[in-house]
């Protein structure tokens, strides 16, 4: 129990220093690439019970939670052409 706390409580610190933004107009990830957008997107996956988040940067604020799961979970490669994102979180 007192791993996942602390696993728990680096993953917040790591998105709390990546992705807050007070000062300027763009989010950097841990390689230093930079991105517009921090963007939280629901919705459901195929088959499953409850809904899934994700907390990502992009420099797409069009992107859609279809489009990102698919781009994820496909086994396409075109599926993921042309998306460029960070993910932070999933829930």
């Amino acid at each position: 129990m007192k791993k996942i706390t602390k696993t728990l409580g680096i993953l917040i610190l790591l998105v709390t220093i990546t992705a807050c933004n007070t000062t300027n107009s763009s989010y950097t990830d841990p390689d230093g690439n930079e991105y517009k957008y921090k963007l939280e997107l629901t919705g459901t996956l195929p088959k499953a019970s409850k809904e899934t988040e994700f907390i990502l940067l992009t420099n797409d604020k069009t992107l859609t939670f279809d489009k990102v799961a698919k781009s994820m979970y496909s086994s396409n490669s075109k599926d993921s052409d042309g998306i460029d994102y960070y993910l932070l979180l999933s829930e």
